[in-house]
């Protein structure tokens, strides 16, 4: 099938009169995302604290120019498409941009609300770990698995944002860490009325991802290795100056500390 002429028109048109580098537009009633290439880097400060704290959260992104990183990211895209992960269509392509099909609203924007019950937000979280664990048993890597990374649709969990890369020397079961640390800090910032489970959740990620059943070991050991950073991010005013994010990162692993088994 031969590219729509007047959908090409259409987003080589808005690609240059929009500023944003991600942005949604509709054509014949369907909606899309238009996604310019965007250079992929740490910041000297997160390479630096990595080096103080060298915690797989903190593993710093591989440098990637803007064609590098849309060429990466499309590839991953369709590579784990064809290996039956749930990823957008990708509509359009050239080497400053590409356009996805609407794959939902972010599962992100469902977890966080303050009224979801204990159904629906483990109905959630069991279908991110289905979604996270066919990625892992692949032996792939998300990279940012953030619940703000994945969306919904039609009962589906879609993975988007699948720009970030890692040295080429670091271990695949060091990303897939990352990559449950990144979930599970993700769930820190729900505003329930109610804790999530933890230990369900990782043992639930255990269940499906049974190659990686030493991750619970490693996440204690982990939580361990940085326990005086925890006792002093418990003082008053040092949690005021952390912030929310420093404050749901201690707090998970304060929970992590204290897992069972």
């Amino acid at each position: 099938m031969g590219i729509d002429k007047n959908f090409e028109q259409l987003v080589l048109r808005l690609y240059t009169e929009e500023d944003k580098e991600i942005f949604s537009f509709e054509y014949e009633s369907k909606k899309y995302w238009l996604k310019k290439a965007r250079a992929t880097k740490s910041f000297f400060s997160h390479k630096l604290f990595y080096k103080i704290f060298p915690i797989e959260v903190l593993l710093p992104v591989e440098e990637k120019s803007n064609n590098e990183s849309i060429k990466f990211e499309t590839t991953k895209i369709k590579s784990l498409k064809d290996k039956g992960v749930n990823t957008p269509n990708i509509s359009y392509q050239n080497d400053n941009f590409f356009v996805l099909e609407d794959c939902g609203k972010t599962a992100n924007s469902n977890i966080r609300k303050k009224d979801i019950s204990k159904n629906t937000m483990y109905y959630f979280i069991d279908k991110l770990l289905l979604e996270i664990s066919k990625i892992h048993n692949l032996n792939e890597f998300h990279g940012g698995a953030q619940a703000r990374n994945f969306t919904y649709k039609d009962e589906k969990i879609f993975v988007i944002d699948l720009e970030d890369s890692f040295d080429k020397s670091i271990e695949l079961k060091v990303l897939q860490l990352r990559d449950l640390i990144l979930f599970l800090l993700s769930l820190t910032k729900t505003r329930a009325s109610f804790d999530v489970d933890y230990e369900y959740v990782i043992n639930k990620y255990i269940e499906l991802c049974p190659m990686n059943r030493d991750f619970k070991i490693k996440l204690k050991e982990l939580s361990q290795k940085i326990s005086f950073l925890i006792t002093i991010s418990q003082i008053s005013f040092v949690n005021k100056i952390i912030g929310r994010d420093g404050q749901g990162f201690f707090k998970l692993f304060l929970i992590l500390k204290n897992l069972k088994g």
